[in-house]
């Protein structure tokens, strides 16, 4: 299971770098629901939904990033898919794990995100400082993080996992 998960961000890389500039930012992003049924978003159902604008500033590798990203709160994307029923019970028990093009992943507790319990707003972010992200267009950030290693980059998909 774990080389097929290697071998799918590998060809979702190389379609993505095949791809022509006007494919940039066609993003297909699967997100599977806590349930292990699986929903594929484009690029125009991120468009559609509802947008925040945060100012963000972590450490990287390459000292202080700052920038300005606008793109739906990742509570969103879960909730307009189906990948999470909205009521809290469980939500203390599941985490998130958003995974890269490049097979790189992140994991949130779900708690972190629900408006029930912390709400931080982490954004499936389309655009930063007002122009579109690069890659498969969809950059997850998590504000309030001092280190960006949360902050996953061409995003391709998101899994809901509920925990013992």
């Amino acid at each position: 299971m774990r080389l097929r998960g290697r071998a799918a961000a590998l060809l979702a890389a190389l379609a993505f770098c095949a791809a022509g500039p006007a494919d940039a930012l066609a993003a297909d992003l699967t997100v599977v629901g806590a349930d292990g049924a699986a929903h594929t978003l484009v690029q125009a159902d991120l468009d559609a939904l509802p947008a925040e604008t945060l100012d963000v500033s972590f450490k990287g590798e390459h000292g202080t990033m700052a920038a300005r990203f606008a793109g739906p709160l990742l509570w969103t994307v879960l909730i307009r898919s189906g990948a999470i029923d909205p009521a809290p019970r469980l939500h203390v028990r599941m985490t998130v794990v958003t995974t890269g093009a490049d097979g790189y992943a992140a994991v949130l507790a779900l708690g972190e995100i629900d408006p029930e319990f912390e709400g931080k707003k982490v954004l499936l972010a389309t655009a930063q400082d007002g122009k579109p992200v690069g890659g498969t267009g969809i950059r997850q950030v998590v504000p309030g993080d001092a280190r960006g290693g949360r902050s996953v980059r061409d995003v391709v998909r998101i899994a809901v996992e509920t925990r013992p």
